[in-house]
C-alpha cells in the first residue's frame, strides 16, 4: 500500500451467513447462491474490468475504501454501511458502523461476520488476494482505482449507481466541479510557488503526476517540484529534492501513529533552502489526503498554506477572491 493510503474507494449481492470456517483465511466452501440477473439487474465494470451484477440496490455494504465511505454518506447511502475500516473518522456518524479493521489485507472472517451484501475495495495486487476470496464465496465486489480527479468522478458515479442514488451522485459530482473551477479562477493569477509535498521521510516519498494531490496544489496556486514523476507517490531522495530547490515544503500533520519527525528535526534536512528559511507550512492532513466529498476543502487548505497572505483568515477563500 502506498503512501497515499494516508489516505484513500467503495460497493453488493445476497447475504452472506456468518458461519466460522476451521481454516480462517480460506473460507472458500462457504458458497453464496446467487440468482440469475433480471432486465432491472444494476450493472456496473469495476477499476480491474470486472462486471458486477446486482439484483437490487444493496442494504448491507461493507467499504474497505474510507474516501468511497464519506461518498456513500454524501450522497444519501451512509445508513446502509455495516462494515467500514479503522481508518474512517468523517462524517462523525461512521463511528457508529462497526469497523473491521485494515482496508488491505483485512480479515476475511471479520468482513463475513458483518454479512454483507457488497463489498467495497482498491482495486490493484495488494487487495487481488481479499477480492478473489471474497468472490469464491459469492459476494459482489467493486474494486475502484482512486488517485486521481477522474477517480473521483467515476467512483461517485459508480456508487450513486449501485446503490440507486445516480441523482445524488450526479448532484455531488457537480457540485464538487463547480468548487473546484471557482478555485482554479481564484488562484489563476497569483504567483506558481514550488513546492515539495512531504508524503512520508524515511524513505523520502512525495506525490507525482498521477496523483489527486498535484492536481490540488496546481488548483491551490502551486507547482510540485515532482509532478513530472508518473507514479502517484514516488519515493525520492533528499539530494533529488535539493536540486529542485523548492520554495515551499508542504507538511500534511497526521493524528496518531502517523505522526512523523519535524522537518527541522531530521539529520540533514538542513540542506534545503526552505527549512533554512522556515518555509516549511503545515497544516492538517485529516481533509487533504481523502479524496473524497471535501476535496474543495482540501484546495483551500492548500491555498491557505501556500497563499496566507491572500487566503489566510476569516472567511471562505473563494468568497475572498471571487468577482461579484
Amino acid at each position: 500500500m502506498t503512501v497515499l493510503h494516508l489516505g484513500l474507494a467503495a460497493v453488493l449481492a445476497l447475504p452472506v451467513a456468518a458461519i466460522p470456517c476451521s481454516n480462517p483465511g480460506t473460507p472458500s466452501e462457504h458458497v453464496v447462491p446467487r440468482s440469475s440477473p433480471g432486465r432491472d439487474t444494476i450493472r456496473i465494470t469495476d477499476d480491474e474490468g470486472r462486471a458486477l451484477s446486482l439484483d437490487r440496490a444493496p442494504k448491507r455494504i461493507v467499504s474497505l475504501v474510507p474516501a468511497a465511505t464519506e461518498i456513500l454518506f454524501a450522497i444519501g447511502a451512509g445508513g446502509d454501511l455495516v462494515g467500514r475500516t479503522r481508518f474512517d473518522s468523517h462524517p462523525p456518524a461512521v463511528r457508529e458502523v462497526p469497523s473491521v479493521g485494515d482496508g488491505i489485507r483485512p480479515s476475511l472472517e471479520t468482513i463475513l461476520a458483518r454479512q454483507p451484501d457488497l463489498v467495497i475495495l482498491f482495486a490493484g495486487p495488494d487487495s487481488r488476494a481479499t477480492s478473489e476470496a471474497l468472490r469464491r464465496v459469492g459476494l459482489p465486489v467493486l474494486a475502484l482505482r482512486h488517485n486521481t480527479l477522474q477517480d473521483l468522478n467515476r467512483t461517485i458515479g459508480r456508487l450513486g449507481r449501485a446503490t440507486q442514488r445516480d441523482t445524488a451522485a450526479e448532484r455531488l459530482t457537480r457540485e464538487i466541479g463547480e468548487g473546484l473551477a471557482r478555485f482554479g479562477r481564484a488562484t489563476r493569477d497569483l504567483p506558481r510557488r514550488s513546492v515539495y509535498y512531504d508524503a512520508w521521510w524515511h524513505p523520502p516519498i512525495t506525490v507525482g503526476g498521477q496523483s489527486y494531490l498535484d492536481s490540488l496544489i496546481t488548483l491551490a496556486g502551486g507547482r510540485n517540484v515532482f509532478g513530472d514523476l508518473a507514479s502517484p507517490s514516488p519515493q525520492v531522495s533528499l539530494e533529488a529534492i535539493a536540486a529542485r530547490n523548492p520554495e515551499i515544503i508542504l507538511y500534511p500533520q497526521h493524528r496518531g501513529s502517523m505522526d512523523r519527525a519535524p522537518i527541522a528535526e531530521r539529520p540533514g534536512w538542513e540542506v534545503l533552502q526552505a527549512v533554512r528559511e522556515g518555509r516549511v507550512r503545515v497544516f492538517d492532513a485529516e481533509t487533504v489526503v481523502r479524496l473524497g466529498p471535501r476535496v474543495v476543502e482540501a484546495v483551500e487548505a492548500l491555498a491557505a498554506a501556500l497563499h496566507p497572505e491572500t487566503f489566510a483568515g476569516g472567511g471562505s477563500v473563494l468568497e475572498a477572491r471571487e468577482e461579484p
